[in-house]
């Protein structure tokens, strides 16, 4: 028998032998019919983001890559996985498209697309740029799909007899049929986390942020951070497409049906979150805390897209200005301004700058209450120095006396809107893009005392997407995450939401309560459960348990107060106090899975050499 089988893979490996399987698995209509599958498929996975917000397609949307690519050659999964993953990200991250060629985050990189791919339109291009790169991360899922499917799951034996047996086979032992599902899983959550520190990361619009309203859910992020969500969907995904597999075999008649293991005890898994979860959310529901701070929240609504000049700074001062004169009606705790609410520096001696800080020293100084303000910042250095000062994204806390009481830096900073990366060490590429300024990164993670008993962790513009950021200031003290943020630049799209979508995790990971604090949507309140509590505009209109409708995503200008619930000095969470420890387990499975698929691809190697 084993002969027999040694004859038909030399036949196979034979340089003259004709390829039967293969001719017929890929003619040029089934290649077409594949590549319109996987764009069809990406495209709908995408529709499970904002705006369509289709979450449930979350649970569903790998199943047809993983059907198309676990029979193909290990090449072809990674160029069709990237296929997919170029067309999804293409059709998530469209919004980069509102961005225009003029002072604005990513604006180095839309000029130097310009320059050098002039027949694209700058903006237009953007979207399609970042696509090739994030879609390299389900192209390697992609790739591992049919080397574990083949060598976990399939008897060395099965496959020397070749393609043909291979395909009829489905008689998979259960327990490795499990490991291999969780075993994708956990590279699917590695890729992810991998995608949060490559280059300088974006941890946008991971698998489990299409979850972002599924708050039981939720809530394990306490232990495993967001991709604890990540894992249970990536195997629900895996264990569903097995499920597919089973019921088209028993239907066909090609083998019996068999309980589907892998797919029970993902829903299982998925039940204990849940239930557990349900409990976690009553405990850190409503009015669960033992301190009171009222945050004054600002929504100036400043266009950005428009041409920088003294007016329109001027403009934009006299409206967050006008703003804070009725906030300070209120009697707020600490009045909040979004990130550089005034596109001038608070400390410099431009003749603006000097108004700005004049006329807002007043009013802090005549209501005494401190003002958080987003502002560009400059390092402290001597009069005499010949040295150029740093520069900072920064927000600014001013005491009641109108003295800077406290700083924060913005340590993650944006690719070509706000540094050039790599400029340091190949200067030739701030003149090619040609930004005119690099920002610094800020090193400390120390919060900001708003009150003699809350301290706050800033995060400034898209850093509440990044978890360190969080957790470093929520175990240096933080009992509140403050969001100072603009995304203004995208006055049109769906850009806002799947920031918000994205940034809800933060709080349910670290269980401190978050304000948010834009330009020109998505100020709110969110509980350590991530349930938005209290946004800028609520609509008169009940929904059908009697509460009024919160219109957390409505642009326009606007001023709110929160009455936020904290409890100083709370204990941290798992997730805080050791970070990403689950990231570790899901490299230990993954390892696990190579190294007996190395084994077992050794192991047939081994029999047809000792054979020639």
């Amino acid at each position: 028998m084993t002969e027999k089988l040694l004859n038909n893979e030399r036949k196979t490996f034979s340089a003259d032998a004709p390829a039967k399987d293969e001719s017929p698995r890929i003619t040029p209509r089934k290649k077409w019919r594949e590549r319109a599958v996987l764009v069809v498929s990406a495209l709908i996975y995408a529709a499970a983001f904002p705006p369509l917000d289709l979450g449930f397609i979350g649970w569903i949307g790998l199943v047809p890559l993983f059907l198309i690519v676990k029979d193909m050659k290990w090449t072809r999964a990674w160029r069709a996985g990237f296929l997919w993953g170029f067309v999804g990200t293409s059709a998530s991250f469209f919004w980069l498209g509102e961005i225009e060629s003029f002072n604005q985050p990513f604006a180095g990189l839309v000029l130097f697309i310009k320059g050098y791919l002039p027949f694209f339109n700058g903006g237009l291009c953007l979207p399609y740029v970042m696509a090739a790169v994030l879609g390299l991360f389900p192209a390697f899922w992609a790739m591992a799909v049919p080397l574990l499917f083949r060598y976990m799951l399939k008897p060395v034996a099965l496959q020397l007899e070749g393609y043909e047996a291979e395909s009829g086979f489905n008689s998979f032992n259960r327990a490795m049929e499990i490991f291999f599902v969780f075993a994708l899983a956990a590279l699917w959550c590695a890729l992810e986390w991998i995608r949060t520190w490559v280059g300088t990361g974006l941890p946008w619009n991971f698998l489990a942020a299409t979850q972002w309203k599924n708050f039981p859910l939720l809530q394990i992020c306490e232990y495993t951070g967001i991709y604890g969500v990540s894992f249970v969907m990536a195997a629900a995904n895996v264990s569903l497409a097995f499920t597919a597999l089973n019921w088209k075999d028993s239907f066909t008649g090609k083998a019996k049906y068999r309980r589907p293991f892998p797919l029970i005890i993902t829903l299982a898994l998925i039940m204990i979150f849940i239930i557990s979860g349900s409990r976690s959310m009553l405990r850190y529901g409503r009015g669960k805390g033992q301190e009171r701070l009222v945050v004054s929240v600002l929504q100036g609504d400043i266009a950005q897209c428009r041409a920088a000049s003294d007016e329109e700074a001027a403009n934009a001062l006299d409206t967050y200005l006008s703003l804070s004169e009725l906030a300070v009606l209120t009697k707020p705790d600490v009045i909040v301004w979004p990130e550089t609410a005034v596109p001038y520096p608070y400390r410099s001696s431009h003749p603006l700058c000097l108004d700005y800080r004049f006329k807002l020293s007043k009013l802090v100084q005549k209501s005494g209450i401190p003002f958080l303000i987003g502002t560009i910042d400059f390092e402290d250095i001597s009069p005499d120095s010949e040295l150029t000062p740093k520069i900072y994204n920064s927000a600014l806390l001013i005491s009641p006396e109108a003295k800077i009481a406290g700083k924060y830096y913005k340590a993650h900073l944006v690719p070509f809107g706000e540094f050039v990366p790599y400029g340091e060490m190949f200067p030739f590429l701030n003149q090619l893009i040609g930004m005119g300024r690099n920002l610094t990164r800020g090193k400390s993670f120390a919060p900001l005392q708003l009150t003699a008993r809350a301290k706050a962790g800033i995060n400034i513009c898209f850093e509440d997407i990044f978890p360190y950021v969080s957790r470093n200031e929520v175990k240096e003290g933080a009992d509140i995450i403050l969001v100072l943020t603009n995304d203004a630049w995208y006055p049109q799209s769906s850009e806002p939401t799947q920031h918000l979508a994205n940034s809800i995790f933060r709080a349910i990971e670290n269980r401190r309560p978050m304000i948010r604090c834009g330009n020109n949507s998505a100020s709110c309140y969110i509980l350590p459960n991530g349930i938005i509590e209290d946004t800028v505009f609520v609509s008169d209109e009940l929904d059908r348990k009697g509460n009024k409708i919160l219109q957390v995503t409505k642009r326009g200008r606007g001023i709110a107060n929160f009455s936020v619930m904290f409890n100083p000095d709370a204990p941290l969470t798992f997730y805080t106090r050791y970070g990403d420890v689950f990231i570790l387990l899901c490299w230990m499975i993954f390892g696990s899975a190579a190294a007996f698929s190395i084994l077992k691809w050794r192991q047939k190697k081994n029999i047809l050499m000792s054979k020639f």
